[in-house]
């Protein structure tokens, strides 16, 4: 029989980034609609999180994944019971406890699962900090409305109490958000330990999205994790670090040199939040270079008069946003002058929405209640740069993404990794746990 071709649902609006197409979706890095992926379902259960919702029809959606020449592509679907009339609609999907009750046959743990979680319980037995552990014991809750029962719960001394998940076959995804969020709410750090890893080959997803909420680290428990733990007498693990490529050569790990993070999901190098703002601080370094000896007429970086005034007075708010304060784009004494001279002059009236939305996103928002945001509304011209094909709009979101791409902005917020300049005086503290954030790539 001929297999009809699936409809794909074209575009999503998702609350607090935005529309996001189809063909966004598909051109993101792994990391970033991983991210996206993870936050969708978290939300669907129950949990802080994002919601997706399919622009035809207005359901809900999530990202699904696919397999296309090896590598996993990502595509917008709608959750079961979605509106059949929806032009983008796909079909019904089999339920989740439909395909866990063909993979696993009426079986919730093989015999192997259960000798490895041994294995683990009788390591950490070793370190002379042990306390207790149990094995798929019901852990009742203390901020839940339920608890779980994880593989191996532990309490160490000086180190509190850690849950490990032994991940052996596949894992749903919801399965993977319900135990994650749970940890994070019960403030107890979580460990997803994958029995093995053949880097040479496909990854499967399911282990993606578990070494995605590690921020990029694979924990194996192998043999020579084992051989480790015994001779070192406490948990070592093997991690595998991603890179751009793939993954690094393994490197063993002890669980208490670990970094844990507000998700409570231990890391040993962030492999997501730390080459992304490298890579952002690549993008501006020679935009700043250019700046310091510009002389406010001569063309910056091959830009005409009028876009390089532009990116001179958004770099301005950018570095006065982060404390350093400097006036690139004019002489006059701080940047509020500057802004309202060129928006009267209506040298920068054709981006005064882009402007507004640059200075709403940094701690200098304030300067909205002042004159500037007066002179914003008032010198706006009548043909405002589009946000969608404009070449200013394209160029300033590539550079300070931090302010203008949505959704960096959010997956930086979520990874606790928003530089300090982006951060707006009425952002809510994080819930008051353990936060490591990493270097801040802010500009100079």
């Amino acid at each position: 029989m001929v297999r009809q071709p699936q409809r794909i649902i074209e575009a999503a609006l998702i609350n607090g980034i935005g529309p996001v197409m189809a063909r966004d979706l598909l051109a993101m890095p792994e990391n970033r609609w991983g991210l996206l992926r993870d936050r969708i379902t978290d939300r669907r259960q129950g949990k802080d999180g994002l919601v997706a919702r399919c622009m035809a029809c207005d359901s809900e959606v999530y990202i699904k994944t696919a397999r296309l020449r090896k590598m996993s592509r990502p595509l917008f679907a709608h959750y079961s019971g979605g509106d059949p009339d929806c032009r983008w609609h796909h079909g019904r999907r089999a339920a989740p406890d439909e395909v866990r009750a063909a993979q696993y046959q009426g079986r919730q743990e093989s015999n192997f699962h259960r000798l490895m979680c041994e294995q683990i319980a009788e390591v950490v037995e070793l370190d002379e900090r042990h306390i207790r552990h149990t094995i798929a014991k019901y852990l009742p809750p203390t901020e839940n409305k339920h608890g779980r029962y994880p593989d191996i719960y532990v309490e160490w001394k000086g180190c509190g109490a850690f849950a490990i998940e032994f991940q052996l076959s596949g894992t749903f995804q919801t399965e993977i958000s319900a135990r994650c969020k749970h940890y994070e709410y019960e403030g107890i750090p979580l460990l997803w330990i994958l029995f093995g890893i053949d880097i040479s080959a496909v990854v499967q997803q399911s282990f993606l999205d578990v070494i995605r909420r590690h921020r990029g680290n694979a924990f194996v428990f192998d043999p020579a994790a084992i051989a480790a733990s015994k001779e070192q007498k406490t948990l070592m693990l093997t991690c595998y670090l991603q890179n751009a490529e793939g993954f690094d050569a393994p490197k063993l790990v002890r669980f208490d040199e670990l970094t844990i993070p507000r998700s409570k999901l231990p890391f040993h190098e962030d492999r997501i939040v730390t080459p992304l703002l490298a890579e952002i601080e690549r993008r501006r370094r020679p935009w700043f270079e250019a700046l310091a000896d510009w002389d406010h007429f001569a063309p910056l970086c091959n830009l005409d008069r009028q876009q390089g005034l532009l990116v001179a007075a958004a770099f301005s708010i950018v570095a006065t946003a982060n404390g350093k304060e400097r006036n690139y784009a004019s002489d006059h004494p701080n940047i509020r002058a500057m802004l309202n001279t060129y928006l009267h002059t209506g040298t920068l009236a054709p981006y005064t929405n882009l402007l507004t939305r640059l200075i709403a996103n940094t701690s200098m928002v304030d300067l909205l209640g002042t004159t500037v945001g007066d002179h914003l509304r008032r010198h706006s011209a009548e043909q405002l740069v589009d946000e969608e094909s404009s070449v200013e709009w394209r160029l300033l979101k590539h550079l300070l993404p931090e302010a203008l791409d949505a959704v960096i902005r959010d997956e930086l917020k979520y990874l606790d990794a928003l530089p300090g300049w982006a951060i707006t005086t009425n952002v809510s503290p994080p819930r008051p746990f353990q936060v490591i954030s990493p270097p801040s790539a802010a500009p100079a």
